[in-house]
C-alpha cells in the first residue's frame, strides 16, 4: 500500500511516501509511479527481514533510477514484519526550479529557496571518537560542494550500531562538531534522532542530514512544553525545529524518548506509561504550530522489546497516531538502557 503527502509550493513539490508492505522492485510497479519521469529520491529508509537482507538492493530506486536517487539506508529489522519503506521525493517545475544529484547529495533550487538532502555519511570502522568527528566533518564537504553552509542544517539522522556502548564517543564527536560552529548560540541547533540501528552492511555510524536556506522560507528551533532542550543537559540537538515555506509548514520533530523536563527518564520498566508520555511530548509540540496526530506524513517508532509491540499498536489507535504512516523498528536500544521506546515525526501543516 503507497501512501503520499504532498508539500506542493509554487516551483516545485516534496512528496513523503510510505509503504507498509513493499514488494521487490521486480514484482511492483509502486516505486516507479511514486517516482514518475521527473522526480528525484532526495532520502530513502527501508527495512527488511533478515531473510531478505541479501536481496535488499532489489526494494530501493536505485534498481530503477540509479541517477535519480540518493543512496538508501537499509536496516535489518524484525523477522515477523514485512518490508517497510518510506522515502521524499522532489519534482521541479519546469523553469522554476532545478534539481541537481551530486556524489553525496541532491540539491533542488527554486527563486529564493535552495533544498539539500545527503546521502548516508558512514564513519570507519574502528570505534573512536575521531573517527565518529570525522564522519561529522564530512557533512562540511556535502554542503561545500553543493553551496550551502552550516548554519543551513535543520536536520539530522544518525544511527549507531551499539548506542549503549558508543553513545559518549558519539556526543563528544558531535559537539567536537557543533559547538565550534553553533556557540556563541547565533544559530539554531538541529533537531536529530541519534539511535541503534542494524544497518545492512554493519556499519559502525551513519549520518543523514537535510539543509535549507534563502529568502523565501526560514528556519527556526520549536520548543517542547513538556520538555527541556536537550542542551540543559548538554546534548547539542533542538527539541524540534520548523522550516516554513511560503505555503506550507515543515516541521522536523527529533526522535523523543520519555525524558522529562530535569532530562531524567520517566516511569523506568513501564512501557505503556512511557509510550504515552512519548505522545503527549509529541502531540503538545505539535498543538504549538497549530498541528496535530493527523498531520504527521511520517513517522519511526523504535521500540526496546518486540513484545511490547501489541500494546504500542493498541495505544497508538487509542492516541489516534496514524500508525500506517509510521515505520517500526524493533528490538533496538535507545540512549539509555532504562528507555523503552522513541518516536520521531514529520508532520505538514498547510498554510
Amino acid at each position: 500500500m503507497l501512501s503520499c503527502f504532498l508539500l506542493q509550493e509554487d516551483s516545485f513539490s516534496l512528496e513523503f511516501c510510505t509503504i507498509s508492505d513493499l514488494k521487490a522492485i521486480s514484482e511492483s510497479p509502486l516505486l516507479a509511479e511514486a517516482i514518475g519521469s521527473d522526480g528525484y529520491v532526495l532520502q530513502e529508509r527501508i527495512i527488511v527481514p533478515p531473510h531478505l537482507a541479501c536481496n535488499a538492493a532489489g526494494f530501493s530506486t536505485q534498481a530503477i533510477a540509479p541517477m535519480k536517487c540518493n543512496a538508501p539506508l537499509i536496516f535489518i529489522g524484525h523477522p515477523e514484519l514485512p518490508v517497510q519503506y518510506i522515502s521524499v521525493i522532489a519534482k521541479a517545475k519546469k523553469g522554476k526550479a532545478t534539481i541537481e544529484k551530486y556524489d553525496a547529495a541532491i540539491k533542488l533550487t527554486a527563486e529564493g529557496m535552495n533544498l539539500l538532502f545527503s546521502a548516508p555519511i558512514f564513519s570507519a570502522s574502528n570505534k573512536a571518537a575521531h573517527r565518529f568527528y570525522s564522519a561529522f566533518k564530512r557533512i562540511n564537504g556535502v554542503l561545500s560542494d553543493c553551496h550551502m553552509k552550516e548554519s543551513a542544517i535543520a536536520r539530522t539522522w544518525i544511527f549507531m550500531e551499539d548506542i549503549l556502548r558508543d553513545y559518549e564517543l558519539f556526543n563528544k564527536a558531535r559537539e567536537q562538531f557543533f559547538k565550534k560552529r553553533f556557540f556563541p548560540v547565533n544559530h539554531l541547533i538541529p533537531a536529530s534522532t541519534g539511535i541503534q540501528g542494524r544497518i545492512i552492511n554493519n556499519e559502525v555510524l551513519s549520518i543523514e542530514f537535510c539543509a535549507f536556506s534563502g529568502k523565501r522560507l526560514s528556519i527556526r528551533q520549536q520548543f517542547s512544553p513538556l520538555q527541556s532542550e536537550p542542551t540543559a543537559y548538554g546534548k547539542l540537538f533542538s527539541r524540534a525545529v520548523v522550516v516554513q515555506f511560503p505555503n506550507n509548514t515543515l516541521l522536523f520533530i527529533s526522535g523523543t524518548a520519555p525524558i522529562d523536563k530535569t532530562g531524567a527518564s520517566v516511569n523506568a520498566g513501564n512501557f505503556e506509561r512511557q509510550l504515552v508520555f512519548t505522545l503527549e511530548a509529541l502531540s503538545a509540540i505539535l498543538r504549538d504550530v497549530n498541528g496535530t496526530f493527523s498531520n504527521t506524513i511520517q513517522a519511526v517508532i523504535y521500540l526496546k522489546r518486540s513484545d511490547d509491540m501489541g500494546l504500542c499498536l493498541r495505544i497508538l489507535n487509542e492516541a489516534a497516531f496514524p500508525r500506517e504512516r509510521a515505520l517500526f523498528q524493533l528490538d533496538v536500544d535507545v540512549c539509555r538502557d532504562d528507555l523503552l521506546c522513541e518516536i520521531e515525526v514529520t508532520a505538514l501543516i498547510p498554510r
